[in-house]
């Protein structure tokens, strides 16, 4: 066990101050103060709410139950969660055999440590069609956790299963309805990605499609200039750039697809509407969504040009969440530059 030799971390049940942040070291208290609400917390409530009413849901997890938020389902319902311990792969396989049973399991880990079950996911649950919804917390930029703790390959690796489904909400209101909306998929693997951290103020939609994608900011007219795709957190640096953008002359939509994979056809629509599309992810570029966007609109014969904003190729050093962002160009100043950019090219 972790903590051993400290009080203060041995009489924390949640993980014996595995992940503390700033404390008083004579009293083990926190320095920062209280946390605002975390998408994990949000997490915690919601499937204990889903699993009251459904029977067949079940939890599964790999020696994280508190910090991937399965505690509180676990203390309610202890004979329909379980802790396998540090064994991803185990955990995806176990899913995938109470799925072909009936139940559906919501497998909660974090997002970098997906990454060692990738052929249970393909072989045992996709091949298959089992109903096995994913919950990737820390998925994207996590900042002080370290290097292997940056959940950025989630979406590049996830895309690549057939079947899957992909959602990153932005806020409280989209991972709860995220959640809704996955466990009643019986047929096909679902995943859920959100960030460490406050999961903040609600950011409210200006319409729907029918498909399901989010508009947070539309631009009246047949043909605007830029289509800012936000895939879940991002939404907020969107939105923040499409206001200094409009301000100088620039016309901006900004969306949210909410189930990112597979693209969905509205975002080709909206993109048909637009001069150009710059895609924004807490992600690694390579094969993101962004990359399924331009393969998308290549499919469809339209040559609308695309910008991908993400994570670079290499492992992103220790710093905080904020630092990492502008490291990789996700803030709303890159966003404002790229699009800037990619207007002047296409007029020139």
């Amino acid at each position: 066990e972790k903590g051993r030799g400290y009080a203060p971390a041995e009489n924390d049940d949640a993980d014996q101050f595995h992940a503390i942040g700033q404390i008083d070291p004579g009293t083990g208290a926190s320095r920062l103060g209280a946390e605002a609400p975390s998408f994990t917390q949000v997490f915690r409530d919601k499937i204990v709410e889903l699993a009251e009413h459904d029977p067949r849901i079940v939890g599964i997890t790999a020696a994280m139950l508190a910090p991937s938020g399965l505690d509180a389902f676990a203390m309610q319902m202890p004979e329909r969660v379980y802790d396998v311990g540090i064994a991803e792969q185990h955990a995806i396989t176990t899913a995938a055999g109470m799925a072909y049973g009936g139940l559906h399991p919501v497998v909660a880990v974090y997002a970098t440590f997906l990454n060692r079950a990738f052929d249970q996911v393909l072989m045992d649950v996709a091949l298959h069609r089992a109903g096995v919804t994913l919950v990737l917390d820390r998925a994207g930029i996590t900042g002080p956790d370290g290097a292997s703790h940056n959940g950025v390959w989630d979406l590049a690796a996830l895309q690549l299963v057939p079947g899957m489904r992909i959602a990153a909400p932005r806020d409280a209101a989209t991972l709860r309805k995220a959640l809704e909306e996955a466990v009643v998929i019986d047929d096909a693997p679902t995943a859920i990605r959100f960030p460490k951290g406050a999961v903040g103020q609600e950011i409210p939609t200006v319409r729907s499609t029918g498909d399901g994608v989010d508009v947070l900011r539309d631009m009246p007219g047949e043909r605007a200039d830029i289509l800012l795709v936000a895939v879940g957190p991002m939404a907020r640096i969107a939105l923040d750039a499409a206001v200094e953008l409009e301000s100088r002359g620039v016309s901006c939509t900004v969306i949210d697809p909410r189930w990112v994979i597979p693209v969905p056809d509205s975002v080709v629509q909206l993109a048909a509407q637009h001069r150009w599309v710059v895609s924004i992810e807490d992600g690694i570029r390579v094969g993101g969504v962004g990359t399924r966007i331009r393969q998308a609109l290549r499919e469809a014969d339209l040559s609308v040009g695309v910008t991908e904003l993400g994570v670079g190729e290499g492992f992103l050093p220790h710093a905080s969440r904020a630092e990492l962002l502008e490291l990789s160009g996700l803030t709303a100043e890159r966003i404002i530059e790229a699009s800037l950019a990619a207007l002047e090219t296409q007029s020139s």
